[in-house]
């Protein structure tokens, strides 16, 4: 306490503080506790809340057992195509995907027939997906690359939801 009963007016304060707790109310106890203490206000009014954080939902979920895609909750509809060359990118993030081995794995295709074909496959399920275009990246001269950045799930469906496989982890 200052002079006459005032509290002195301070910059700025420093504090760490060590304590174990078992859920956010005691947490929100504990740290007002621990804030008067070390603020030396005992009888001061120290409000701390517990906020559960905001839960993300994906930007992007791909269920591919029933072959739907999902979009910030909204149906996509894909072409057979679309759909199994999206999963194909959703099931192996962070890897670029030659064009010739995107035609082989998804059209069973020899390399022999025009590789543009992926690239107007691509730029079709870009502008079906909004916003969640902005994962699939071009790699010039080579081909697709699925960003991994936790708004993109594929789900198996057909099992129970421990099952669940999470390309990206919001």
């Amino acid at each position: 306490m200052g002079v006459g009963g005032l509290v002195p007016e301070a910059t700025s304060v420093d504090v760490t503080i060590s304590i174990r707790v078992t859920g956010p109310e005691q947490m929100a106890r504990r740290l007002a506790d621990a804030l008067r203490s070390a603020l030396e206000l005992p009888g001061a009014e120290v409000e701390v809340r517990a906020v559960e954080p905001a839960r993300r939902e994906p930007a992007l979920v791909v269920l591919a057992d029933s072959r739907r895609v999902l979009h910030r909750g909204e149906r996509v509809e894909l072409t057979r195509l679309e759909f199994d060359l999206l999963l194909h990118l959703c099931e192996h993030p962070d890897r670029v995907h030659r064009r010739h081995a995107l035609m082989h794995r998804v059209w069973g295709a020899s390399p022999v027939v025009d590789t543009r074909t992926v690239d107007v496959h691509i730029r079709r399920i870009r502008r079906k997906l909004g916003d969640a275009a902005r994962f699939i990246s071009t790699v010039r001269g080579v081909g697709y690359r699925l960003e991994h950045t936790g708004q993109v799930v594929v789900v198996r469906d057909g099992g129970p939801p421990d099952e669940r496989s999470t390309v990206d982890s919001a």
